[in-house]
């Protein structure tokens, strides 16, 4: 039984209150089967994103443009509990960061890199993982030079090594490096979920948008509480 109440999730309105007619056919409410093999991705839920705990947006931004403030922490709970249920069930488990100091060889994740703000993702703690969600043993960690962990990464070789049937993302930014690698983890023809308690952006209407829009097109966007109904039912 899952836990999922009959009450419509708010980011489902979002589009479809000003739209009703864009996304009434049957098409985009057709649902993955999470495989037997599934990997968990835990994207760029790192310092330059996250902040400190307890800090305002006003304050984590002032350290790191690019953080998603108490955004973040919101979904540090849901998140941690993911990343127990993969280690307990013994799925494969990937952690990602930036790889900084090569937007001048690369280019930039952002057209910003280089600018004065995203300088700051090269601070040295900038890429720091919360204690919080510190990876298990079992975990990999990535460093990945744009946004979707797929590109320019080992991670499409672990997850073929590994016999991966489905991948789970969760991590930040909804609306940014979540969304590539979903987009990325679809194209390569993996039934894709995204944890949408998760997840997390550092505005309200990029998150529940790109929620919507990955649910309909790419992924399934379900509850930590859900995933954890799937994986015990079994």
């Amino acid at each position: 039984m899952t836990r999922q109440t009959d009450a419509p999730r708010w980011w489902t309105t979002m589009v479809t209150d000003a739209d009703p007619d864009a996304y009434s056919k049957g098409i985009w409410s057709v649902k993955n089967t999470l495989g037997t093999r599934p990997a968990l991705l835990v994207i760029d839920v790192v310092r330059a994103f996250t902040g400190e705990e307890g800090q305002s947006m006003e304050e984590a931004t002032a350290d790191f443009p690019t953080s998603c403030g108490p955004n973040a922490w919101e979904s540090m709970d849901p998140l941690k509990r993911v990343i127990d249920l993969a280690e307990g069930q013994g799925w494969p488990i990937v952690y990602t960061t930036a790889l900084t100091g090569m937007a001048s060889i690369y280019g930039g994740t952002v057209k910003g890199d280089g600018s004065s703000g995203a300088s700051a993702m090269d601070k040295p703690e900038s890429q720091d993982i919360p204690d919080a969600i510190t990876p298990p043993e079992s975990a990999v960690v990535f460093a990945k030079p744009k946004a979707s962990a797929f590109f320019d990464t080992a991670l499409m070789s672990y997850l073929v090594r590994q016999g991966v049937d489905s991948v789970i993302v969760t991590g930040g930014t909804t609306s940014g490096c979540v969304r590539a690698t979903v987009i990325d983890s679809h194209s390569h023809g993996y039934p894709t979920f995204v944890i949408e308690d998760a997840v997390f952006d550092r505005s309200r209407l990029s998150h529940g948008v790109n929620l919507f829009e990955m649910n309909a097109k790419y992924a399934d966007a379900i509850t930590a509480d859900q995933l954890a109904d799937i994986a015990l039912q079994r």
